[in-house]
């Protein structure tokens, strides 16, 4: 049944979507329908090791092409990773103490 029209009959198949549901078109309304949509989704532990890949200093694109995903999706999941980690505290307060290394000592005393 087209969910644009109700329509029953005069329903022909129209291939299938990229996860394999079946895609159907109405010829009274002339518009293209999923009566069934499946999702594509990636386990978590696709997403975990992608994320370890990208943080081991492979770039987004070659995490891709090792986990048959795309560059986007793998750069994606690393934003939404970053997101849910604590920030570190910054302080804005005024520095009164430096200590030196000897070594700057040294390389003054050479010049």
């Amino acid at each position: 049944m087209c969910p644009h029209c109700g329509k029953t009959e005069r329903q022909i198949k129209r291939g299938r979507t990229l996860s394999g549901s079946q895609k159907y078109f109405c010829k009274d309304c002339l518009r293209v329908y999923t009566p069934n949509p499946k999702r594509r989704e990636y386990s978590d532990e696709i997403k975990k090791q992608a994320i370890k890949l990208y943080l081991e200093g492979n770039s987004g694109l070659a995490v891709g092409r090792i986990l048959g995903i795309s560059k986007n999706l793998c750069l994606y999941w690393v934003k939404k990773y970053s997101k849910k980690l604590k920030p570190k505290k910054v302080f804005n307060e005024r520095v009164e103490v430096i200590e030196m290394n000897e070594q700057y000592d040294f390389l003054n005393l050479k010049k």
